[in-house]
């Protein structure tokens, strides 16, 4: 069965100058490979709100490097979507593997990564939060409240799992019968109708969409973010009964698709001409990625913010599960030596009474950091430091320290853990460095590297206490 679109025979056309074009050269083939690859996260993303622009998507995935201000979790959620785009072209290889639920699941939870609380509305309208667990058909109800006040429903928990039976059961059985574009183009629609997970549906969807058109041989279909509105309101259409709205808006998409790989085929360039915004993207990447940062006061703020809430936090929460091993145990910071003082407010009824009657003028510090201007102080140093003292299974007494020390200098930063230890004995102090590296401001550390010095200093704890039974 072919819906007799206005494009499908113009699909038809195209897919035929292609096929006689194969195969692409290898040369080719990696340059189409590289701007599909590069298009399809950027796009799928950016369309649920990822702020990495595409120099800043081109930079990470092809040279695993971040730039500017950028979120981690952005970072995190463009690589794992690029893990996916992966694992489906992985799977269309395999010709007679069937799609099922559990590769979908898979899916979902690959882009997701981990579960998280997110902010929610509930069906009355208030705001709330629920939790997001990956990998899983939802156990609450997702439908959501549209511009005009009316509420949008999707299938509901307890009828998912029969509903995506039916979907796939639905696919197995058109799979020889339709025509590929619209095949995937229709399964999209079936499938955000039922919006299975608690999120993740919309990148699921395109995903499981692509993977359907990569199985026919047909290249992926990238849905713009700029025409976002445009996409939308296909939607919107299908779910009025205007099915074919949503499948000529893929059949378009599709087109670009496959006249983009003719022109690799017959080794033409692939930039889009008159595309200025990605043209300044590129430029970005070209010409500022080679570039120095050097300290600046805002430089030294956010380097400090991403050391502290990236990695010392997570470690020093990891830290505090060893705490009943030890008979004390206290954090502290320091600034260049300094040793950050804990201080609270005193104040009188008096003096709350002048304060409030009083006009006064506040200095904004733009960038305070632990009490000191950055502004002002031309900081060189911050430490942070888990105390574990006296450790209980020792036979003497035995204090831990981990330090993690971070050194600005005028063009780079140190980063440093150590573990150091006191032998009361003989009063020395022993030191042992765990972790140390030496970075340009522009670069920041990812999620995996952070993941690795947190499981790395948990094994050396784990491995002290043993040592000291």
């Amino acid at each position: 069965m072919t819906y007799k679109t206005r494009t499908i025979e113009q699909i038809n056309n195209l897919k035929d100058q292609l096929d006689r074009l194969l195969p692409i050269g290898d040369k080719d083939e990696a340059r189409l490979r590289k701007k599909l690859r590069l298009e399809f996260n950027y796009n799928s993303n950016h369309l649920e709100g990822n702020t990495l622009t595409y120099g800043q998507t081109q930079l990470l995935l092809i040279y695993d490097k971040s730039s500017g201000d950028v979120p981690v979790s952005d970072i995190e959620e463009m690589k794992a979507h690029d893990l996916a785009l992966t694992e489906i072209e992985e799977m269309a290889k395999e010709k007679e593997r069937p799609l099922t639920q559990q590769f979908i699941k898979e899916l979902n939870k690959t882009i997701l990564v981990k579960p998280f609380w997110k902010k929610a509305m509930s069906y009355d309208g208030q705001a709330t939060r629920k939790e997001i667990k990956i990998g899983q058909y939802k156990t609450l109800p997702n439908s959501v409240r549209l511009k005009n006040g009316e509420i949008h429903e999707y299938a509901s928990p307890e009828e998912t799992p029969a509903k995506m039976n039916d979907l796939l059961s639905w696919y197995a059985e058109n799979s020889d019968l339709m025509h590929p574009v619209q095949l995937a183009a229709e399964f999209h629609y079936r499938f955000v109708s039922i919006h299975p997970f608690d999120d993740g549906n919309g990148r699921v969807a395109r995903l499981v969409m692509n993977y359907i058109l990569l199985r026919y041989s047909y290249p992926p279909v990238i849905i713009k973010s700029v025409d976002k509105e445009a996409y939308l309101t296909a939607l919107q259409k299908a779910d009025t009964g205007n099915v074919l709205a949503l499948i000529e808006y893929i059949e378009k998409e599709a087109i670009w698709s496959i006249e983009l790989s003719i022109k690799a085929a017959k080794g033409e360039g692939l930039e889009e001409i008159g595309d200025i915004e990605k043209e300044i993207e590129l430029l970005k990447r070209e010409k500022l990625t080679k570039s120095k940062i050097f300290k600046t006061p805002k430089v030294s703020y956010d380097l400090f913010h991403h050391i502290n809430n990236d990695i010392w936090n997570p470690l020093d929460k990891l830290l505090g599960k060893f705490d009943d091993f030890f008979a004390e145990t206290k954090t502290v910071k320091y600034v260049d030596h300094e040793k950050v003082k804990k201080t609270r407010t005193i104040r009188s009824g008096l003096m709350t009474t002048a304060r409030l009657l009083s006009d006064r003028e506040v200095p904004v510090n733009n960038y305070e950091v632990l009490g000191y201007d950055l502004e002002e102080v031309n900081v060189k140093e911050f430490r942070w430091s888990k105390e574990m003292l006296s450790l209980k299974s020792a036979s003497k007494k035995i204090d831990y320290e981990i330090e993690c020390r971070l050194k600005l200098d005028e063009s780079t930063y140190n980063l440093s853990i150590r573990e150091l230890n006191t032998n009361t004995k003989d009063s020395l102090r022993n030191a042992s460095t765990l972790f140390e590296t030496k970075n340009e401001y522009k670069t920041l550390f990812m999620n995996d590297m952070i993941q690795d010095i947190i499981r790395m200093v948990s094994s050396h704890m784990i491995k002290v206490i043993k040592m000291d039974d």
